[in-house]
This record gives structure tokens, sequence and C-alpha cells, in this order.
């Protein structure tokens, strides 16, 4: 170990950068040390831990599920809190170790725990009756117990009782949250959080030393309703390099699951009332991750229509090997999500595959008799204009058996199929070019000019000009054509080609070719 003396020349030029942060006694024989010593050394320790904390990511590394019990008389407002482990952003390990029961109206808040740890010295009362939108979070914490009596320190001082020991703990949490700032309605609360939260990146200000585990929507206390996956993040490393706007890894999977979680409670809701699962995304969601499952009601196989998806859309309804499905999902949520609150014209370039997962062993035997085919969409708009036994399908009247067809038959029983968002196509640039030659009859002042447009695959007209004026045009074929030119004045002149152009190449004029006469 290097003395001050032997650093100080490296610090001068900037090769050696000291930390404040991390300094600690040099312990040897002879040195006198306190209390105070004991406790720099061993926060310097827990520094270190918890830099090597934060370079492993933050987030629940297992288990800290949070589930409202269904038994207990007073479940309206409890939560459970599974055993588990988690790092906080500031690189602190928070900790469950069996089954936590929360009863909301004893839950201190976050302002009334920092009073009661030291970090605040201004109480704010506990709201027994809270309404509103809150984070249930985890926090460590430490306190101190077990008191032994302890020494005089000085020569007429007397002993006392001091406690011994510094506890670790983990303590619950509630953190107010802002309501979503689009527009929404109680039933749409948790689609326009999920909107602002995964598609506009504004998940709120949680504190680096909180862990969020969940949000809940509370009123007076008792729960409306209970989403892990809008603020639970898996644990990971962040990545900070160039992601061009890229969700991080753990967000697209919370979005995933925080999707999944509410389409499950949507069609379980309309089962319970003996409604078929046949709607529209916009009826419950405000945005959609790029993959995920949709229910296969809202496909019409006879029609071949589709209800779920924006109408412009352009979905490609196909068969998919079930073994196949988490690549394509994981591959497809690297796309963006899809914003359900944009005009329509904005669907127009948007591509998906909804798919209908078959068993491997017989999906080359269905492939051929199902290819992928386009669906169509079933717009609401023009209910007017269908048969009365279509428009009892769509108010949800007694529903007559479809006819049964293949894709009917592919689908069986399956209650959701699988979309996903795909890529678009690169469009590669092919510049068009034409060149002008002439070449004239010996004696008699006429001659004969050729265009030749690159690539040969070009087709349409190519029009020639002297200056001003037209001599006249021809078709391609195989990329070039010719005109027999006679009759021209004595004298100098500017001939051009032009070419037309066509569905795949563009337009193009020659460079001007300067021809005696």
């Amino acid at each position: 170990m290097s003395s001050i003396a032997n650093i100080t020349a490296y610090e001068g030029t900037g090769t050696i950068v000291q930390s404040s942060r991390q300094t600690r006694p040099l312990w040897f024989d002879g040195r006198f040390l306190s209390a105070r010593d004991l406790e720099r050394d061993q926060n310097c320790f827990l520094l270190r831990q918890a830099e090597l904390g934060t370079a492993a990511g933050f987030g629940v590394i297992h288990g800290l599920q949070v589930s409202v019990p269904t038994a207990a008389p007073a479940a309206a407002e409890t939560i459970v809190i599974s055993p588990g482990q988690g790092l906080t952003p500031g690189g602190y390990l928070v900790t469950v170790s069996q089954n936590l029961k929360i009863v909301f109206s004893d839950l201190a808040d976050a302002e009334n725990l920092d009073v009661q740890f030291g970090i605040s010295t201004f109480p704010v009362p506990v709201a027994r009756t809270r309404t509103g939108l809150f984070v249930i979070a985890l926090r460590p914490v430490e306190f101190t117990a077990n008191p032994i009596t302890t020494y005089p320190v000085t020569v007429q001082g007397t002993r006392t009782a001091q406690d011994s020991n510094i506890v670790e703990a983990t303590a619950v949490s509630l953190i107010p949250y802002p309501q979503p700032l689009s527009n929404f309605d109680v039933s749409t609360q948790q689609a326009a959080l999920a909107r602002q939260i995964f598609l506009l990146g504004g998940s709120g200000a949680v504190s680096d030393s909180l862990l969020p585990i969940a949000m809940v929507s509370l009123d007076r206390n008792v729960i409306q309703w209970v989403d892990q996956w809008l603020v639970r993040r898996d644990s990971g490393p962040e990545f900070g390099g160039i992601r061009f706007g890229l969700n991080e890894p753990a967000a697209q999977q919370a979005y995933l699951m925080q999707y999944d979680a509410q389409l499950q409670k949507t069609v379980a809701g309309l089962a319970q009332q003996k409604a078929p699962a046949r709607f529209a995304a916009t009826d419950y969601f405000q945005a959609l991750p790029p993959a995920g499952r949709f229910p296969l009601a809202s496909i019409d196989t006879v029609g071949l229509t589709q209800l779920y998806f924006p109408p412009q859309t352009d979905v490609t309804l196909s068969l998919v090997p079930d073994d196949e499905l988490p690549a394509l999902i994981d591959d497809s949520l690297w796309l963006p999500p899809i914003d359900l609150t944009q005009p329509a014209g904005a669907y127009a370039d948007l591509s998906l595959f909804a798919l209908v997962p078959v068993p491997r062993h017989g999906y080359a035997a269905l492939l051929t008799k199902l290819p992928p085919v386009t669906l169509t969409a079933a717009l609401p708009q023009v209910l007017n204009n269908r048969k009365p036994l279509e428009l009892l399908r769509y108010f949800g009247g007694p529903l007559l058996p479809l006819p049964v067809n293949e894709w009917q038959t592919a689908i069986g029983t399956q209650t959701y199929g699988y979309y996903i968002r795909r890529r678009s196509a690169p469009i590669y640039l092919i510049f068009t070019t034409i060149a002008l030659i002439a070449v004239p009859n010996e004696g008699t002042g006429n001659f004969a000019l050729t265009a030749s447009v690159s690539p040969e695959t070009a087709t349409g007209t190519v029009m020639f000009m002297d200056g001003a004026t037209t001599l006249g045009s021809g078709a391609l074929t195989n990329g070039s054509t010719s005109l027999s030119v006679t009759g021209l004045a004595t004298g100098t002149h500017q001939l051009t080609a032009i070419y037309s152009g066509d569905g795949d190449f563009a337009a193009v004029t020659s460079a001007p070719l300067e021809q005696t006469v």
C-alpha cells in the first residue's frame, strides 16, 4: 500500500482519482480507535456493497408477488406479499422471508417511515382512509436493539444502557402516484396508465431507496385493483448504450405481463356475463405491446374478418408451430408498442400476424389446407349494412353456431391466439440511368438515336428532344429504344432523351448530346 507522498505526484497528471466516499480507517497496533472509527469502517464496506449491487441492475430477484386474498372478510383492504428478494435502484437488498399480510389502514406511508427511522423531523399524520393511486414499495431500513450496560467513557461518568445491535430490516410503504395524463374513466384507468408508462415513458419519480413491487388503486382504503407489472421490474443489468428509443428488456417483459393480466381479467369478466370475447382492443386498452395474446373469438373464420385490431391494420392469419412461439414473441418485443389513440390513417402501414398455435407434428399437413390469409376489418360503424342474423352476433344476442370450417377446426377450444408485429421490409433504392448515342448515315445528314436505360427491366417510353422540340418517342424493349432522325436543319443541335419512368423506376433525362448536321 503506497503512502500519500507517492500518490500526490500522480494526482497532478490526472492518472489517479480519489474517492472521498470510500475512505476508511487504517488499522495498526498502537492506534487508539473509537466507535466512530469502527462506524466509518462499516459504512465504507456498506457503500461498496451498494455500488456492486447497482452494477448487477435493480429489480425483483425472485418472489415478492402481490396478491389480494379472497377468503378473509376484510380482504377488501388486505394484500399479501410472498417471500422473495430484490435490489433497490440504490443497490441495497430487500428481503421478505415469509408471506407478509398487509392491511392498508395500518400501513404507514413513506413520510411517516422517514420520521420513524430518523430521516425526516416533520411527522405527517397517517391517512387512515386513503383514496387514489399508490405504489407499494419495499425499502431497506436499520434500527438498533438489544440494550446492554455500557462502561463510563470519562473518569466521573456513570454506566448507562445502550442498544448493542444494528438490525437490518425491510419496510413496506405506500407512495402516492399521480393520475394518468390522458383522458380516462375508472374502467380504463389501467389502460391509460399502461400507455403513459410503457409507451410514453412516464413512469413517475420513485426514490432510488425504494423497490416498487405493485400499483394499487384505493377508494377509502378499499382495493379497486392491484397491478404488479405497471411498476414491478425483474432484476437485470440496465443497458445505457444506443437503443434507438427501444425499451429496456425488463420494461418490455413487464408490459407484456401487464397487458396479458388485464386481457385475462377482461375475458373472464365477459365470460361471467355469458358474453363472447369478441371486442375491439380500443374498448379496453389504449396501447398494445408489439406481441402478445388476443381473443380468437374476435376473428370470424367464415367471413375471414377481425375486430380486435384497428380496421386499417394489415392483419394476416397464419398457423404457427407452438414450439416456435417463444422465439417469435421474444424477437417482436424489440419493436415499438402499438398506440391505439392515433388517428385512423396512422395504422395504414402497420402489419401484424395473427397466429393460431398448432402442434408441431400436424403443422405441415394443416399448412397445405390453410395457407396464410389476409383478414379484413369487421367495422362496428357499418353494422347498418349487415344482415339481421349478423347483427345478433355484435349486440350479444343469441348466437347461431358458425359453420364448421378448417380454420375453426384448427382453433379448436383455444381461447387465445397470438399476434406479433411484423417488421417493415427495407426499401432498396435503385437509381435509373439513361445514355444517348447517335449513329450517322454517311453522306445523308441523317442519323439514328439510341437510348439505353438501366436497369434493363425498366418499362415505359423514351422521348427524344432537340432542345424544346420533340423529335419522336419509342417504347423500351430490353432497356433500349431507337429513333431515325431526318430533315434536321444544318447546324449544331443539342439532343436529349427523356425516360418517362414506370411503377418501379423513376423518370430520368440524359445528358445533352451535341450533334452537327
